[in-house]
């Protein structure tokens, strides 16, 4: 059998690390552009903050469907301002394990937070709750972001 530098499909080795460098820095780009703006996550974490506010102040019937308003609209902005359209917090492995976390710690503060004021008769307990998953989602936010952008640049 005779070895040549070119296969079937016309590539050589030259034209094959062309291509992967073109992928490599496609990757790059899009990592640049992963993070998202300061606003987004902040705004995420006082949106959900004012959730767990109008339960405790039973304002939750109005209060709740205008601030899911608001949290599709911040992640309408943010894939407008970024220019990357994906699910931030699943889209990578990292982001996805991280994710996992947050959201059973959010869970197990939020359930406390009910129980205390629903069931023990503790005032703004849910309203603390909130407090609570508003700053953990700001944290963990910057930290998904970082770990996406990390994701993306390797290839995962």
């Amino acid at each position: 059998m005779e070895n040549t530098s070119r296969n079937s499909h016309g590539l050589d080795a030259s034209s094959a690390r062309e291509a992967l460098d073109s992928v490599a820095a496609s990757r790059a780009q899009v990592a640049a552009h992963v993070a998202s703006p300061w606003w987004y996550h902040v705004g995420i974490g006082v949106t959900l903050a004012l959730l767990f506010l109008s339960m405790s102040l039973r304002m939750a019937s109005w209060a709740v469907p205008l601030l899911v308003g608001v949290v599709v609209l911040l992640g309408l902005a943010v894939r407008q301002t970024t220019g990357v359209s994906f699910d931030r917090y699943t889209a990578t492995p990292g982001a996805t394990r991280l994710f996992g976390i947050y959201a059973l710690a959010c869970l197990l503060v939020v359930v406390t937070g009910m129980y205390l004021e629903w069931g023990a008769g503790v005032p703004w307990a849910i309203a603390g709750a909130g407090l609570v998953v508003g700053v953990l989602t700001v944290v963990v936010g910057y930290r998904v972001d970082a770990v996406a952008r990390h994701d993306v640049r390797a290839g995962r």
